[in-house]
């Protein structure tokens, strides 16, 4: 398991500040008009993961294969990548809201 965890920092970490650009955009829509917008930032948020997937899978093409070599998919990548991202944000999104009320 930890062999995965270092796998996920190397794959995440060009596409960090992308992604966190999106969630606190998200985050900040949420905190200043409510909840009513949810959904909205949600398909933004979506929208957001399919950006950082056209930009990732556009300028970094090789480096799949070190992921693939070590027995992962790139789908998989992308996939604990998300969620892993959309925890957090659900997470901050949650105080966000306690805080607000």
């Amino acid at each position: 398991m930890p062999h995965i965890r270092k796998l996920l920092w190397y794959f995440y970490k060009p596409i960090l500040l992308w992604n966190s650009a999106f969630t606190l955009t998200c985050l900040g829509l949420v905190c200043y008009y409510g909840g009513k917008v949810a959904g909205f930032v949600l398909f933004f948020k979506l929208m957001g993961y399919a950006s950082t997937t056209f930009l990732q899978s556009y300028t970094a093409k090789n480096v799949y294969m070190f992921y693939r070599n070590a027995g992962y998919s790139v789908r998989r990548m992308y996939a604990y990548t998300y969620a892993m991202d959309l925890t957090i944000y659900f997470f901050l999104l949650t105080v966000c809201l306690l805080l607000l009320k």
